[in-house]
């Protein structure tokens, strides 16, 4: 693992056109995610997991239960802070161990484990400590004292990360997936929102709100099998650097996760500051420049070394086609891959006709 982040840390990778912070994911729609394509009882675990962005991808290790991971992101950030969590989780002895350390709060009365079966118990003990200036530095100082043994993080990627930890740590569970602004202008969801999300039965998914997940993604980072890696979906390069360690691990990816990437190659939105800044292509149809970045991100997906029921995860902005409705903010589309490319063969105009 240790080559992998060297490489990340110090090589070029062919930028996208995703250009803004991601501290937290923006979807909540995790649990009806997992519903879809959770083992079944009395599997032990899957394949490999192949996914993109920031702390969502844990939600997704700890019920898929993959027997390795790999986060592909075109971000830099992406990689220090999934680089972050992993030795605050190696660190932590249970869920609020790590959410203590990850917002640097102290708590005199530490509750019962019994009061923590529930996601808003585990929320409530959180909220019961309080911000630590002093526990803030002491623990930034430890992280880079260990990414520099770890990893040799020189003094820039020591910055990036001081300012990663720093944004935890003033925004506490309050913090979103872009800044403040942007946050309020398009009605993101909070870190707090996503922890305590149910979906339509009720049922809650997250690792940090059951012993057995955090555990079991605990594990595979003490295992080094959770690999984040600075890569691109579009590119040749980064699924050849997945498909050689999907080989080193004898694995064929099992389950891709893409967020909502597929929003940004056919540029139906771009973000700024303040919100959204643009609709290039709303539509997310399939013309002229936007037809070839997305046949080509089809390609790259085409060329990863899958399992023959491969099952695809997209989030996508909600839109209208052919009159009808098409998504509620980052709703979930869960199929197989291979329905996927089935639909894709079949020549359709827009983004939103894969998904209907």
């Amino acid at each position: 693992m240790r080559d992998l982040v060297q490489a990340g840390l110090h090589d070029t990778v062919r930028p996208s056109n995703y250009t803004m912070d991601c501290f937290v994911t923006s979807e909540i729609g995790h649990n009806d995610v997992i519903t879809k394509c959770r083992p079944g009882a009395g599997t032990t675990g899957t394949g490999a997991y192949v996914g993109v962005g920031p702390c969502q991808n844990l939600t997704y290790i700890g019920a898929l239960r993959p027997r390795v991971a790999i986060i592909c992101d075109s971000r830099l950030d992406n990689m220090i802070e999934h680089l972050m969590f992993k030795m605050l989780i190696e660190r932590a002895n249970d869920p609020l161990d790590y959410l203590l350390m990850l917002f640097s709060r102290v708590i005199e009365d530490r509750p019962p484990s019994s009061l923590m079966s529930e996601p808003e118990g585990l929320i409530a003990a959180l909220d019961s400590g309080i911000p630590d200036p002093a526990a803030h530095r002491d623990t930034l100082a430890w992280l880079h004292s260990e990414a520099k043994r770890r990893w040799e993080f020189d003094h820039w990627h020591l910055d990036r990360l001081t300012r990663l930890y720093g944004e935890f740590f003033q925004r506490q569970l309050d913090i979103t997936a872009v800044n403040k602004e942007c946050a309020d202008a398009l009605g993101s969801p909070k870190l707090r929102d996503v922890i305590l999300a149910r979906n339509t039965q009720g049922r809650n998914f997250h690792f940090l709100t059951d012993g057995n997940r955090f555990s079991y993604v605990r594990q595979m980072h003490l295992n080094d099998r959770i690999l984040p890696l600075v890569g691109n979906f579009s590119s040749a390069t980064s699924i050849e650097l997945i498909n050689g360690l999907l080989a080193q691990f004898g694995e064929l990816a099992d389950t891709i996760y893409l967020s909502n990437i597929e929003d940004h190659v056919l540029g139906r939105y771009v973000l700024g500051p303040h919100g959204v800044a643009s609709e290039p292509n709303p539509d997310g149809e399939f013309t002229g420049s936007w037809a070839h970045s997305y046949a080509e991100l089809v390609d790259r997906l085409s060329a990863l070394h899958t399992a023959p029921d491969a099952m695809l995860l997209r989030f996508i902005y909600q839109g209208e086609r052919w009159g009808r409705s098409v998504g509620d903010d980052l709703e979930p589309t869960v199929s197989r891959l291979q329905t996927f490319f089935h639909s894709w063969g079949r020549k359709p105009a827009s983004l939103l006709d894969t998904c209907l």
